[in-house]
């Protein structure tokens, strides 16, 4: 008798979880390596290629072309790997005056730092690592390191995380996030960058900077997340520097349906260097184009001297709180449920309200222990 009820507690504590969490929202990781090809994007009711990508499209994602040309994708056919995207707007982006920014950052004191990981970490260029994917650490992480390297030289303290989070499935991104989560908490960034490389066409991002063989760099932002206008704004702020610095670094910037956890801090961007079929070194030269870019967009000046922060990466917007603050009562709300269910079916309802009230002080109290903990 005694083991049927207990399997009842189980079954109903199972039951609770899985029906509460289907209340819960969690974002979508937005797979993105499209299985043995990529999408070629055509302006809608034309023949026109406006883009072809190896991310999964959805209705509603959006593109800025090279040109600053807005699109927003209203059909997609994946059995036949096309897309159709309507005309929007052209955005004019911000004329950025470095001086200004630099004037602007010297009120400010604090070391500089940009921080970066790679969520897919197999990422590879076949020319030079002889697969488009490592299961370990990929070429992608030669590319990390030139760009950290090129950001050192110009003052700035960088930390690249090492952390593996393969597989490249649907759930890396839900892996990443710890690490990013992490980064924020440890190194407090100014800027968090997630640096992975497409899987379009060669020719799509073949690019000569400066004289340099290099590849155009895809930046990539989350449509669903909270930080979007601070993302965009920073992705705006970066094109029209590049602009003017390195004309066509920046191929263009794609809005995909996940969030790619730019909603942990404002300051936070995917950067895609080249494609597969790119030799790595190609994409190596890019990240030191990109890292003084990414100078004068986040700190304006690149002098040594230079100090300061973009804005407090470790302060989430109001909806942010807010998600967080929810999402803790209803799992102190499950684990509660939970606790009556069991004791219940335990023992058959007597002295269960003396039982709740002993046993819920007990382990509410260990709850905000560990709060308590954390906050010191």
């Amino acid at each position: 008798m005694i083991q049927m009820r207990n399997k009842k507690a189980i079954a109903l504590m199972l039951l609770i979880v899985f029906v509460s969490f289907s209340f819960v929202k969690i974002n979508a990781d937005n797979w993105s390596g499209k299985d043995g090809g990529y999408y070629t994007v055509y302006l809608n009711k034309t023949n026109n290629v406006l883009f072809r990508i190896s991310w999964d499209l959805k209705v509603n994602d959006m593109y800025l072309s090279h040109d600053n040309k807005m699109y927003k994708i209203i059909k997609v056919d994946e059995k036949n790997d096309k897309a159709y995207a309507t005309y929007l707007k052209t955005v004019k982006l911000p004329d950025v005056n470095i001086e200004e920014v630099s004037q602007a950052m010297a009120q400010k004191t604090g070391e500089r730092k940009i921080a970066m990981y790679s969520t897919h970490s197999d990422e590879s260029y076949i020319p030079t690592d002889g697969t488009a994917s490592i299961y370990g650490h990929g070429g992608i992480y030669k590319v990390d390191a030139s760009l950290s390297n090129a950001l050192s030289k110009k003052g700035i303290k960088t930390f690249v995380d090492e952390t593996l989070y393969l597989p490249h499935d649907a759930m890396a991104y839900r892996r990443s996030r710890v690490g990013a989560l992490k980064i924020l908490k440890n190194d407090r960034p100014d800027l968090l960058l997630d640096i992975h490389r497409d899987a379009a066409p060669y020719q799509d991002y073949i690019r000569k900077i400066a004289g340099t063989n290099a590849t155009g760099v895809r930046l990539v932002l989350g449509r669903t997340n909270a930080n979007l206008k601070a993302n965009q704004d920073l992705a705006f702020r970066i094109k029209a520097i590049a602009d003017k610095e390195y004309p066509n670094l920046i191929k263009d910037i794609f809005y995909g349906s996940g969030d790619y956890n730019q909603d942990l801090t404002p300051n936070s961007l995917l950067l895609e260097f080249g494609t597969d079929t790119h030799t790595r070194q190609r994409a190596e030269e890019s990240a030191k184009f990109m890292a003084d870019v990414l100078t004068k967009a986040v700190y304006g000046a690149d002098e040594k001297k230079q100090v300061g922060t973009l804005t407090n990466t470790q302060k989430g917007t109001t909806s942010q709180n807010n998600s967080a603050g929810w999402g803790i009562w209803i799992l102190i709300g499950v684990a509660v449920f939970s606790i009556v269910g069991f004791m219940f079916l335990s023992t058959g309802g007597r002295e269960m309200m003396s039982k709740i009230k002993d046993y819920t002080k007990k382990e509410f109290s260990s709850f905000l222990g560990i709060f308590n903990r954390d906050k010191k």
